[in-house]
């Protein structure tokens, strides 16, 4: 692919339309730059985290093709009594599964999701996670590197995705 090829966006950026009132479409309109695709990927990151998948439902040895399917799309509550049960290397392994699975612009091999801090978390910011995530998105004739920072909140279980100031 020449260095200048087009990327397109996902089916969901293509669908929406920012001039209803036109009825076609430059090429270049529904073309994304690579900083385009990186937030691209960062939302759509930020959906997969804050979604809470049926994984306590399904069987994974002996429902393997259930367990990496859209019935399972998201992660595990970390909230509550839950994370006090887990280790930093589950949390670890239960996000790269999920972005691994539902995630396929990133490269698996190269996710990496690191701490950034103790779990009880930084002054003002009171049980909550941080921890960033790097990978490299699919892209062509290179990949393209991605970094984000996220942080859950232990009480709500929200997860916040953020562009790292790398």
């Amino acid at each position: 692919m020449h260095p200048n090829a087009q990327l397109l966006p996902t089916l969901f950026d293509r669908l929406r339309d920012e001039a209803p009132s036109r009825e076609s479409e430059l090429p270049a309109e529904y073309a994304v730059t690579p900083a385009q695709m990186r937030n691209i990927v960062q939302r759509d990151l930020a959906y997969l985290l804050n979604t809470t998948n049926a994984e306590d439902l399904i069987d994974r040895a002996r429902h393997a093709d259930a367990a990496s399917s859209t019935i399972n799309f998201g992660v595990p509550p970390l909230a509550g009594s839950y994370l006090s049960e887990r280790k930093w290397a589950d949390i670890e392994r239960i996000i790269r599964r999920a972005i691994q699975d539902f995630e396929p612009r990133l490269m698996p091999e190269t996710v990496t999701v690191v701490p950034l801090m103790k779990e009880g978390g930084a002054a003002g910011e009171y049980n909550v996670l941080m921890f960033e995530i790097r990978a490299l998105i699919h892209l062509s004739p290179y990949p393209l590197a991605f970094t984000v920072q996220s942080a859950v909140d232990l009480e709500t279980n929200r997860m916040r995705v953020i562009s790292s100031a790398r």
